[in-house]
Order: structure tokens, then C-alpha cells, then sequence
């Protein structure tokens, strides 16, 4: 079975407003820059993105609680950004908290 797990930490750079589905669950989009160095083919390579993290039911509600310029670790699941774009890739959180 395939697995599709991620944690990923970066910098709160932009927080969307929430809104709610018609099933009255709350949803959030938050974007969070990553700055690291990673080993790749045995060298030392910078590494920098920013990746759209999408917050659903008590994770919005979680997430009133965070400061711009804060660093966040969440963990979660990658996923295509809607059924319509299958090319950009979202961070689906199942969990988020503030990384000191």
C-alpha cells in the first residue's frame, strides 16, 4: 500500500480567511515558508519553499491562536489543490502546533 505522509516545518507567512462548506465545516488556507539544508547526492544543497497548508474543522480554530513570523510544525498528507488543478500540491493537516 502506498503511503503519503508528511511533516513539514516552516515559517507563517499568510493566513487566508476561513470559510465554511455547505456542510457547515470550517476550512482555512495558511502558507508557510521553509528555509533548510538538505544532503542530496552527497552535498550539502539549500533548500526554500513556500507551501499552501490547508486547515479543516478545529484546526481553523487552532490556527486564530498563530502569529504571523511564527514557525509551525504540521503533519499531514499531500493533495491535489482542487479536483479541477491536478498539478499544484496542498499540505493537507491532520495536525499543527507551534515549533519553538
Amino acid at each position: 500500500m502506498e503511503q503519503n505522509t508528511l511533516q513539514f516545518t516552516g515559517v507563517l507567512e499568510n493566513q487566508c480567511s476561513s470559510r465554511q462548506s455547505p456542510a457547515g465545516v470550517a476550512h482555512q488556507d495558511i502558507r508557510l515558508l521553509h528555509r533548510s539544508r538538505q544532503m542530496q547526492a552527497g552535498q550539502m544543497r539549500e533548500v526554500k519553499l513556500s507551501l499552501v497548508v490547508h486547515l479543516a474543522g478545529n484546526l481553523v480554530a487552532q490556527a486564530q491562536a498563530f502569529s504571523l513570523g511564527q514557525r509551525l510544525r504540521v503533519t499531514g498528507f499531500l493533495a491535489q489543490a482542487s479536483y479541477r488543478d491536478n498539478e499544484q500540491v496542498v499540505l493537507q493537516a491532520q495536525t499543527i502546533e507551534i515549533q519553538d
